[in-house]
Parts: structure tokens; C-alpha cells; sequence
């Protein structure tokens, strides 16, 4: 009960220095991702126990050493029969002699230590390459997670900033509609004019609504990535990027240093390792061992006393030496499958290589495409604002329709979104490089 107290007054208090903390940037979110994340924390996991098992590989080229101790009370001692004239009897009959006592107890250590296991060699290098893959496996959480928490920010601006042109238009629409109200009221307009800016103020709410909805989603998935309570007040800064410079320089960029191609790097490493250690199969094994003990014996079941009240010690030293002769060609085959699997890694490498490069070539060109959208859509926004401001002025003057300026103010509107759009798209589109290009964990913004 304690601790569940205690686990939600962390919560709490880490939720109360988060909303203190005011509207969030991209800088703050992302770090904020990548110190909480779980799928990170269960990647360290994965490193921990990989670190462990280069202890345990390592272990295999210690000595071993071990301890033992035994009492046992015979209620009836075995006896052997052996030639009577042995000892001096008529030939051809038999005597049974008992060769122990009753009560025997020892005590020893036995130690061993391997001299000689390529295998045991080959496994600690692997369990070592292994830390890398496991590196590498971390990095590539972390590029995905910046990824994506970028790329929620950003929907979050395109929803933020259309929230505030649907609350815009919604004001122009109320008061256009009260204008033309009161002009039906004096016969200068009719009951159609004042019906079409009814739907449209009323899709404009719509809109308004689905807008809302949606900035509630993203920032619970935002909230997942971050890995904070879904309850939790979560808020971001608006930016403006109207005067933000763009980058279009041609990239530079290694397509083998990107991180899934290193990936497959490990991997194929691993695999010439686990080939090595399966020829290491190939050769003997040496192991020194050694033992000391001390036995001691009595007549009686009495665990304290010995003959004599004396231990008798022994010692033993001896080299083992293992050679594999012929396996059924397991070996053999196993060797086999592994040489074709670094080829096959090989390949991957190369496929990686081609498809890292066209990725960065396809995301610049998007970015490229997307500027001059957003020159586009620039231009198209500042000719649909003077189209409804004339149109305003002419509809004011009895010269046009209502329906004209229902007509302006929707490509006014269209004009807006694919403005945003446009302005979203290219910041989309220099995450996209970034991305391709292995600079994820680079960006500071």
C-alpha cells in the first residue's frame, strides 16, 4: 500500500513540474521521449543482460573450484571372498574378509581450470560484438522515437493553426450572416442569402470540431511517446515558420554509416564468429584438474571420533585431454549454412546501401518540390485575400451576390489550408532528409 502511494505521488509531482514547465518545444519533448521512453529502457535491458553474458563467457576460463564432504555408517559392512591358501588355507575353499569399518567420513576440493578451448575464446570475442549490436539496437529506438515525436509536433502545429483560421472564418461568417440578417429584415436581401451563410457558418463549426478532435488525439499519442499519464495537461508552443530559412543544398550523406546498415555489420560479424566457433569444434580441449581430501574412519556410528584420532589425506593431479575424431559431418554442414548466411549478409549490406542512398535522393527531392509548393500556395493566399476583400467591397455596394462571396471566402479558406500545408509539409519533408540521411538524433529543434 506504501509503495503504491509513493508511485502516485511521483506521478503526481512529475506531472505538476511538467504543467509549471508551461507550453512544450520540440527540443523539450523529444528529450523529455527519450528519457522516458519503455521501449528504450527495455533496449537497455537488453544491453544489461548482453554485458552479463560476456561475464559469463569469461567465467568459462577461470578455475573451477569445488567442495565436498560425506559420512556414511555401514550397519553391516561388506565382506569379499577370496582363496582360502592366500593366506595359508586348504586349497580350493574360500574366506571372507571385511576391508573397511563401519563409519567412514571425507572430506575434499576439487579444482579445475581449462588450458586449452578455442571455443570458449571465440565466445567471450562474440559476447563482446554483441554489445554493439545491442548499441546499435538502442540508436535505432532513439532515431524512431525522435521521428516520431517530431512528426506529431508538427501535426499538432497544421491542427493548431487551422483551429485558428476555422475560429477566423467562423467570426467573419457571424458577422457577415448578422449584416445580411438585418438587410433581409429591410428587404434588401432574401431569406436564401441568410439560409446559405447559415450552412456555411455551420460547416464551419464542423470543421471547427473535427479540428479539436483531432488535436486531442495527437496529443495523446504525443503523451504515449513521452510515456506521461494520458490525464495529464499537455500543452506545445505554437511556432511560426513563415520566416524560417530552408536549406536546399544538395546532402551530404555515407549510406554506410547510417545505423541499419551497420546493423546488418554486427550481424554478419556474429555470424563469422558463430563459424569460427563451430570450426573450433575441430580441435582438443586441454584441462589441468586436481584434488586434495582427508578420510576418516571408526567403528562406531560416532560422527566425532576416528581411529587414531587421525585424518588420512590424498591428493590426486591429472591433464585431460579431448579429441573430437568424427562427428557424422554435423560440423561440416553447420559451417556450411553459416558461410552461405554472411553471404546472405552481404547481400542485405548492398540492398541497404542502394536503398539508404535512394531514400536520401527521394527526400531531398520531396523537399525541393515542397518550397516550391510553398512559394505556390504563398502566392495563391495573398490573391485569394484581395479577391474576397473586392468582393466584400462590391457585395457592401449591392454590386455582387452573396453566393460570390460564400464562393471567395471557400477559396479563400482552401487557399489557407494548403498554405499551412505547404508551410507543415516542408518541415515534414527536412525531418523526412534528416532521417534518411542518419541525423535524427542530431536535431536540436
Amino acid at each position: 500500500m506504501i509503495k503504491k502511494v509513493f508511485i502516485f505521488m511521483c506521478i503526481a509531482c512529475m506531472a505538476n513540474e511538467a504543467s509549471a514547465q508551461g507550453p512544450l518545444s520540440l527540443s523539450q519533448c523529444i528529450d523529455s521521449a527519450l528519457q522516458n521512453s519503455l521501449q528504450i529502457k527495455s533496449d537497455n535491458y537488453d544491453l544489461d543482460k548482453t554485458k552479463a553474458s560476456i561475464g559469463q563467457a569469461y567465467s568459462s576460463l577461470l578455475p573451477s573450484v569445488n567442495g565436498s564432504g560425506s559420512y556414511q555408517y555401514q550397519f553391516k559392512v561388506p565382506v569379499q571372498v577370496i582363496p582360502a591358501e592366500a593366506f595359508g588355507g586348504q586349497p580350493g575353499t574360500y574366506q571372507t574378509l571385511q576391508f573397511s569399518v563401519p563409519q567412514s567420513k571425507s572430506l575434499t576440493v576439487d579444482a579445475s581450470q581449462t588450458l586449452f578451448n578455442a571455443s570458449s575464446l571465440i565466445a567471450l570475442k562474440a559476447a563482446k560484438v554483441a554489445v554493439n549490436r545491442n548499441l546499435l539496437q538502442i540508436q535505432s529506438s532513439k532515431e524512431d522515437l525522435v521521428y516520431n515525436v517530431s512528426a506529431t509536433y508538427y501535426n499538432i502545429q497544421t491542427i493548431m493553426k487551422q483551429i485558428d483560421l476555422y475560429r477566423s472564418n467562423l467570426g467573419n461568417t457571424d458577422t457577415l450572416l448578422s449584416s445580411t440578417t438585418d438587410q433581409f429584415n429591410a428587404g434588401l436581401a432574401t431569406r436564401t442569402d441568410v439560409d446559405r451563410l447559415t450552412v456555411s457558418r455551420d460547416n464551419t463549426k464542423a470543421s471547427l470540431e473535427n479540428s479539436l478532435n483531432n488535436l486531442e488525439k495527437q496529443y495523446n499519442l504525443l503523451k504515449l511517446l513521452m510515456n506521461i499519464p494520458m490525464d495529464h495537461q499537455l500543452s506545445v508552443q505554437r511556432e511560426e515558420y513563415e520566416n524560417t530559412s530552408f536549406n536546399l543544398d544538395a546532402p551530404l550523406f555515407d549510406p554506410e554509416k547510417k545505423t541499419n546498415y551497420l546493423q546488418i555489420i554486427e550481424n554478419k560479424r556474429i555470424a563469422d564468429l558463430e563459424r569460427r566457433n563451430i570450426k573450433a569444434g575441430y580441435l582438443p580441449t586441454l584441462s589441468l584438474s586436481g584434488s586434495l581430501g582427508y578420510s576418516g574412519y571408526y567403528t562406531n556410528a560416532n560422527p566425532f571420533k576416528n581411529l587414531n584420532d587421525k585424518w588420512y589425506p590424498s591428493s590426486s593431479i591429472g591433464l585431460k585431454l579431448s579429441v573430437p575424431i568424427f562427428d557424422g559431418f554435423s560440423k561440416k554442414y553447420q559451417v556450411k549454412q553459416k558461410a552461405i548466411e554472411i553471404r546472405q549478409y552481404d547481400v542485405k549490406a548492398e540492398q541497404t546501401k542502394q536503398q539508404n542512398m535512394k531514400d536520401v535522393a527521394n527526400a531531398y527531392a520531396d523537399l525541393k518540390s515542397n518550397f516550391l509548393t510553398l512559394q505556390t500556395q504563398k502566392r495563391n493566399l495573398a490573391l485569394a485575400q484581395k479577391v474576397l476583400d473586392d468582393v466584400n467591397v462590391q457585395y457592401k455596394s449591392g454590386i455582387t451576390k452573396v453566393t460570390d462571396v460564400l464562393n471567395s471566402q471557400s477559396e479563400l479558406y482552401s487557399a489557407q489550408n494548403n498554405y499551412i500545408n505547404a508551410l507543415i509539409n516542408i518541415k515534414q519533408a527536412e525531418l523526412d532528409l534528416k532521417k534518411a540521411q542518419g541525423l535524427l538524433l542530431n536535431q536540436t529543434h
